[in-house]
């Protein structure tokens, strides 16, 4: 019998309530439930409830009036644009400055199995390549694709791809991304980076954890990148409001 990691709590709420405000069942200036509403229908504890109204009020999809409720505001408008490395490892077209190192199934690390929501050990389908520059390595990108979205696609084939694994899986699938989350830590490079990346073997490096979702929170696909520390410098720009 398959094995199914549970999806959190919160992000259960959060992903439903935002479902409902995009096919318009909770259209703009509409109150949402209230939070007791809510924790009957989910069946969780108030905090969870908080934790998800926080956050889609956060986002810019519900504002909150003190003794009235939660108010829909709609979809936001995109006022922030992903950072150029998250850009790499969703978008980039493969037939471009890359280099393919390795096409084919591993068993998922405890890492990717988080993001992916898969028990570890998993199969899934990699795609490693190598971003490279007249100057030599850039950095690692390794994809991640769950076997039933790859299996029936070029994914699994050791050839690049033209176009973005995004809009390959979208064409193919017809699965759309509709949001990304990311997971940045930093440590000492591995010996099979350092040779792939051509640094020292005491080098750090920035690794992050990009998963694309579908606007019901189900995960498509996740990409680790390596980043050396001495090539990359993270810069964003975010409003305070």
């Amino acid at each position: 019998m398959a094995y199914e990691v549970p999806t959190p709590k919160y992000l259960r709420v959060l992903n439903t309530l935002r479902e409902r405000i995009e096919n318009g069942s909770y259209a703009p200036g509409a109150v949402l439930p209230s939070e007791n509403q809510l924790c009957s229908e989910f069946g969780v504890s108030r905090p969870t409830v908080l934790k998800a109204l926080g956050i889609l009020k956060q986002d810019g999809w519900i504002e909150s009036q003190q003794g009235k409720g939660s108010f829909v505001r709609g979809r936001p408008p995109s006022g922030r644009t992903s950072p150029q490395y998250a850009r790499d490892a969703v978008e980039l077209d493969e037939s471009a400055e890359t280099e393919i190192l390795h096409v084919g199934p591993v068993l998922a690390s405890p890492r990717v199995a988080a993001a992916l929501n898969i028990p570890d050990g998993t199969p899934v389908y990699e795609r490693r390549r190598r971003t490279v520059s007249q100057f030599g390595p850039v950095d690692l990108i390794s994809t991640f694709v769950p076997v039933d979205i790859a299996v029936g696609t070029e994914i699994v084939k050791p050839e690049p791809i033209a176009g973005s694994l995004i809009e390959h899986i979208t064409r193919h699938k017809g699965l759309r991304a509709d949001y990304a989350t990311e997971r940045m830590t930093t440590r000492r490079v591995s010996a099979d980076e350092a040779d792939a990346l051509d640094v020292s073997a005491d080098e750090s490096v920035f690794s992050v954890v990009i998963t694309a979702h579908r606007a019901s929170g189900e995960p498509i696909m996740a990409s680790v990148l390596v980043l050396p520390g001495s090539r990359h410098e993270i810069e964003d720009t975010y409003p305070l409001s």
